[in-house]
């Protein structure tokens, strides 16, 4: 679903402009320190917030097909490219001096003071868009800006007299000069710069460049005036000629108490156009040149909103708050602002799309190759996302050619309108300069220089766009598109904000008047002591009430289902609920249905998201529309629980079995198809795992770990060391208890590895081997007697059964190998936890795909994967909320086997890494290396492309020494015919792989070349690591034809370090685990070689050592064999003192039956579970277990003296 503004309940103070300047300068605003200001309800009144929707003007696209392409593919690319040291690095003079207002102006606007009410001033000094025109004050010839006469009267209240500014604690963001201590009474006192000491606003702007972006920089001069070309010189007011760099990551753009109204006054109204010729008025011209600037006011706008209230220990933020009351008086009821943003997002788009032969294949070089390469890849995937169906669209949706055209008014006509859009852009650009805030100044420059640069792509002829480009431009131009893209991805969030917040004022107000309007003979409030029991969340403030049901305002079923709706038409417009619940709940609520009503008068109107949580969990169920529940109706007898339900056969799912079964616990393991192993079986190059006994290798688990985070180019993530300090254990696992039938007595090194770690059986494959050596120990569990371990082959997982928000289950369908259209049974299971361990989605080409809905740019390539590998645990754990993470991030290895005999197989052999570890050489068509062959995969992958885009074969070359080192492999694909064996370098010549132009001499000279790179130890390709040389030209060589192929699936379902499947808010959903390739994040952009296997077995065996097993042992949860527990009295005792088995206690653990053990007595809040404020949620968590932690962290015991144990 596209997101959407919702609609809410807002209280506007002033009436904003139609295209006049927004209220107070968007490069900086109003002063204040609260994050909210509160509403007084009565005197305001609700207005829906105007969405803006339908077409975008003066474009040929809509809203929602910017929101939707922005959603689903552009912001998370835009967002990862400006964060590389390409895009971070920018040269911009901020040193020009303003040529419209004398510095004392200039700065009197900085420092003035701000009204209470700051928008309602700076409005009544906006003027209207001209009706007419008027002479411009701003002409092309540079004539001075006069400064306003007036200034806007400012009301007469000091907005900080009610500021508390003594320095009675040693809060850091109180900042006092104590040689300022009279300015209060001086005439010149200024009220922002003494706010500012308490807040800490920032000015200057961070200049500091570490000492390796410095070494990377090369200047460019921003010299363009020698090209003949009239839009040549568009940014010539924006010099880029400074000699220091900024680094925009250490200067975000956020609010920094300066009034820049003045700014944006002269921009939108002294810079207007003379009425020319028969042109009519606001003509194309003017109105794209308004829309880019407005659309620039909303996304600075914006940006400043979402960053307003800086951190303060005195107001407990740690971390820049948004102002959400100033976004929605900004533009609440002008949702026209927000499509000029749009408007102005699809003019840099198109100009994008028309340098995208240029940009293609730029070099967006700085120094460092494999950051370079990494920038290029992502303009790369920017670029060629116009062929998406979201969003090829948006890429056109601007016609810059319906610009300047020659009709009435003939040439001349045509060119008085350039010289005067020109000389408008060029005056907009010089006041920039009289921004005093140097931040804000940056931003804004930045912006305009973006926008500028666009446009001189589009109004230059495609010929010229080459060599009028920049660095700075460039650099511009991306920032301010992400920029842009930020600030439409944001809209809803702010406006969600907005909701939220007005709720509970909302709710407070309205509570308030219910209580007032009681009988006056009702009884008073209850004493502590009469208080229900307490919240066992570690979340609820320990100075929180509780409401007892006597004590509780009985909401009206009108006002409890207002909302309700409303709730439910925001988290719809904003995504967060699929549409088929939403029909539902919706269809439920106009029938006043008996469920959704009781959770709308307890919920709704206080909690409104816990509302949607509990509705959305009965409308997954079927339970909404069934009519008056039946309270009287025995419970079903419980199905057989296990300890858990393992969906997936392959190496994480059986390594996590066997660990189980081998704790004693009790497992079922459903596999899809017929035989075990999946893609692991496929994987040939081995495990990655340090070896701690191998003391020479000079390998450690901190060497295996920054290759890991290199490989993944996205800094460090908590996975990565679980993954590399586990490979310990897990090697020591695999060679130990897989003894029997394992042997991993060879290792090798491969691509991005620093040292040799991968480990494989010098008979078998690797991956094949370690399934067939689990596969073994678990037939001896089946055969056993004991019935711990059940394998259900032909089985599909059809949906995850969930309880109270937990994981209990699975559905599941029964096919045959003949019949996998239509099942022959289904059946369900329950278990204490659920691990999905079901792959990836490589090899799925239908229409409904995780492939083709995140890249279908990939649909054209071949993939290594087996046919079950279609995402199917992705589906089963997102359709229950989980989070995915980085799902775009697909790798596509660089070598699958292309087999003449069967070109046009979808499904290819994948050619082990090992091969090229071992020392294998790449060669193109003519004969020549074109790449490290031990770079990482999505480096050879790039270089494939570079060099032969059209065909994507290459030569893979091995002598006799590499093929004795990987003798299994190529003793297996020489019996497939994926590999030819010549005995001479002649013979190896005549190959009919190779073009005309290769010859006995030619490969000998490559092969030359490349042993005396060996003796030197490094190439023009950065290797340094050459194995099984001298390549001896009297053979014999093996040889295979290798393409490009799908492989691997980075992005998955989001885990914790656990292996907890997290939701979309980053909470464990109990009861669910993932492990294998079926989780995202690990691995980054790219996996490292060998780590596959290293992830599955890392991660399945701490998930089958985590899980508790045979009641609750060795889990940190009580065992079966510890002491009972003592419950007296109450009804959960049965009437009299007695003793409760944890084993019983494991039965009440849902919302039909909830009891927690605290101080050693049972109490069963089931009752209590919906009046709870904290919601149920936070007891449920404890639900059959000990809560007196966690009770005693937040309550005193008098909280459990209405409840009998």
């Amino acid at each position: 679903m596209v997101t959407r503004l919702a609609v809410l309940s807002v209280p506007f103070v002033v009436t904003l402009l139609f295209i006049g300047p927004l209220p107070v300068s968007a490069f900086g605003s109003e002063s204040g320190d609260q994050t909210f200001l509160p509403p007084t309800w009565a005197v305001q009144h609700d207005v829906a917030c105007k969405v803006p929707t339908g077409k975008v003007d003066d474009a040929s696209c809509d809203v929602d097909a910017v929101e939707q392409a922005n959603s689903d593919q552009l912001h998370s690319i835009l967002h990862e490219l400006m964060n590389t040291t390409y895009f971070r690095l920018i040269s911009i003079s901020l040193e020009g001096k303003c040529k419209y207002w004398d510095k004392s102006i200039s700065e009197a606007k900085c420092t003035a003071q701000t009204p209470v009410n700051p928008f309602a001033a700076a409005a009544a000094n906006i003027p209207p868009p001209p009706q007419e025109k008027s002479q411009c004050s701003l002409d092309t010839g540079g004539t001075k800006v006069p400064a306003k006469e007036e200034e806007p009267e400012l009301e007469e209240k000091d907005p900080y007299e009610d500021v508390d500014l003594d320095d009675d604690d040693d809060d850091e963001d109180d900042d006092f000069d104590d040689d300022d201590e009279d300015e209060d009474e001086s005439p010149n006192f200024n009220p922002l710069k003494y706010f500012s000491r308490y807040t800490k606003t920032t000015d200057k702007v961070d200049m500091e460049i570490s000492s390796r972006e410095q070494a990377t920089l090369e200047l460019e001069p921003c010299d363009n005036a020698s090209l003949p070309d009239f839009w040549l010189d568009m940014c010539r007011n924006i010099p880029t000629n400074s000699s220091d760099y900024v680094n925009l990551m250490l200067n975000p753009e956020r609010w920094t108490g300066y009034n820049g109204s003045h700014v944006w006054n002269a921009i939108y109204h002294e810079n207007c156009f003379e009425k020319m010729g028969d042109l009519e008025e606001m003509c194309y011209e003017e109105r794209v040149l308004y829309r880019l600037l407005s659309g620039m006011h909303a996304s600075i706008n914006i940006h400043i909103s979402l960053n307003y209230f800086p951190p303060s220990k005195r107001h407990n933020r740690s971390d820049w708050a948004p102002n959400v009351q100033r976004f929605m008086d900004q533009y609440g009821t002008r949702p026209e602002r927000i499509k000029n943003l749009h408007f102005a997002f699809l003019v840099l788009l198109r100009s994008l799309r028309k340098a995208a032969p240029y940009l293609y294949n730029y070099p967006f070089s700085l120094g460092d190759g494999v950051e370079d390469r990494r920038t290029q890849r992502m303009v790369q995937r920017l670029l060629d996302s116009h062929l998406m169906t979201s969003c090829g669209q948006v890429f056109e949706a601007f016609d810059e050619s319906l610009m300047f055209r020659e009709e009435e008014g003939g040439a001349t006509t045509q060119a008085r309108l350039k010289a005067q859009w020109k000389g408008v852009f060029h005056n907009i650009s010089t006041v920039m300069d009289c921004i005093s805030c140097q931040k804000c100044k940056l931003h804004g420059k930045i912006q305009l220089l973006g926008m500028g640069t666009a446009l001189k792509i589009l109004l230059l002829p495609e010929q010229l766009i080459a060599a009028s480009l920049t660095r700075p431009e460039l650099v511009a131009l991306f920032n301010t598109l992400a920029k842009f893209s930020h600030a439409i991805r944001s809209v809803p969030i702010l406006a969600q904000q907005f909701l939220q917040f007005q709720r509970s004022y909302r709710t407070e107000i309205l509570s308030e008047q219910l209580r007032s309007s009681e009988n006056s003979a009702a009884p008073p409030p209850p004493s502590v002591s009469s208080l229900p029991p307490p919240s066992a969340s570690a979340s609820f403030s320990s100075s929180s009430s509780f409401f007892s049901p006597s004590n509780t305002v009985k909401v009206p079923v009108d006002v409890a289902l207002d909302s309700a709706m409303a709730a439910l038409a925001a988290a719809g417009m904003a995504g967060r609920i699929p549409e088929a619940e939403e029909d539902v709940l919706v269809d439920g609520l106009l029938a006043r249905d008996e469920d959704l009503l009781l959770l709308a008068r307890h919920y709704a109107p206080n909690s409104p998201d816990r509302f949607l949580r509990h509705a959305a969990r009965r409308a997954r169920t079927g339970a909404i529309g069934r009519g008056p529940r039946s309270v009287s109706a025995p419970p079903a007898p419980p199905a057989p629980v296990v300890d858990a339900v393992v969906i997936g056969g392959g190496l994480a799912g059986l390594s996590a079995a066997l660990t189980m079964l081998d704790r004693g616990g009790r497992v079922v393991l459903l596999e899809k198809q017929g035989h075990l192993g999946g893609n692991s079986a496929w994987a040939s190059s081995g495990v990655n795992a340090v070896d701690v006994n191998n003391t020479a290798s000079g390998d450690s688990v901190d060497a295996f770990t920054a290759d890991t985070v290199k490989g993944a180019g996205r800094g460090d993530n908590p996975l990565i060391p679980v993954l590399t300090s586990g490979s310990v254990d897990a090697l020591a696992w695999l060679r130990g208890r897989l003894s029997e039938h394992l042997s991993l007595d060879l290792v090798g090194q491969m691509g991005g590895h620093s040292f040799p770690r991968t480990h494989r059986p010098s008979s078998g494959l690797a991956g094949s081997a370690m399934i067939f050596a689990i596969q073994k120990q678990l037939e001896k569990v089946l055969k056993d007697g004991s019935g711990r371990f059940e394998l259900m082959k032909w089985t599909r997982a059809s949906k995850l059964i969930t309880e109270g928000g937990a994981v209990v289950g699975v559905e599941y369908d029964v096919y045959t190998a003949k019949e996998q259209t239509k099942p022959q049974s289904s059946g369900k299971l329950m278990g204490r936890n659920v691990l999905i361990a079901t792959g990836g989605y490589a090899s799925d080409y239908t229409e409904d795909s995780l492939l083709k809905e995140h890249r279908p740019d990939l649909l054209k390539y071949a993939t290594t994967n087996n046919k079950g590998t279609t995402g199917d645990g992705h589906k089963l754990a997102l359709a229950v909320g989980a989070k995915g993470v980085d799902l775009d991030d697909v790798q596509v290895h660089p070598t699958g086997f292309f087999n003449p005999r069967d070109p046009d197989n979808k499904v290819k052999t994948l050619c082990a890494e090992i091969l090229r570890g071992e020392g294998g050489v790449l060669l193109d068509s003519k004969g020549h290396r074109f790449a490290n062959e031990l770079g990482t995969r999505d480096y050879v992958t790039g270089r494939m492309i570079q060099q032969e885009p059209q065909t994507l074969k290459f030569a893979l070359v091995m002598n006799e020494a590499t093929a004795r080192k990987a003798e299994t492999h190529i003793g297996l694909y020489t019996k497939k015919g994926l590999i030819t064996k010549f005995e001479t370098l002649e013979e190896l010549a005549k190959w009919d792989y190779w073009g005309m132009f290769v010859t006995e001499k030619s490969l000998q000279q490559a092969l030359k070349k490349y042993d005396e790179d060996a003796e030197k130890g490094i190439d023009s390709f950065g290797k340094k690591f050459f194995h099984n040389v001298p390549y001896n030209t009297n053979g014999p060589f093996y040889v295979g034809i290798v393409t490009p192929v799908i492989h691997y699936c980075m992005g998955g379902i989001a885990i914790d370090p656990e292996g907890q499947v997290l939701d979309k808010d980053m909470q464990p959903i109990p009861g669910l685990h993932a492990a294998g390739e079926v989780i995202g994040g690990l691995h980054g952009q790219n996996r490292l070689g060998g780590n596959a296997l290293s992830e599955c077995v890392v991660f399945g065996r701490k998930i089958g050592l985590s899980l508790p097993v045979g009641g609750g042992s060795e889990a940190g949860t009580p065992s079966i064999s510890e002491p009972a527990v003592e419950a007296k009295g109450g009804e959960s005792a049965g009437g009299g003192a007695r003793k409760v088995t944890w084993e019983e206690m494991k039965k009440h653990t849902t919302e039909e039956s909830c009891w927690v053990v605290i101080n050693d007595k049972v109490y069963d809040f089931t009752n209590f579970l919906d009046e709870h404020p904290a919601g149920a949620e936070a007891i449920l968590r404890f639900g059959g277990q000990d809560g007196t932690e966690i009770f005693e962290a937040i309550h005193t015991p008098e909280m459990l003296e209405d409840f009998t144990p």
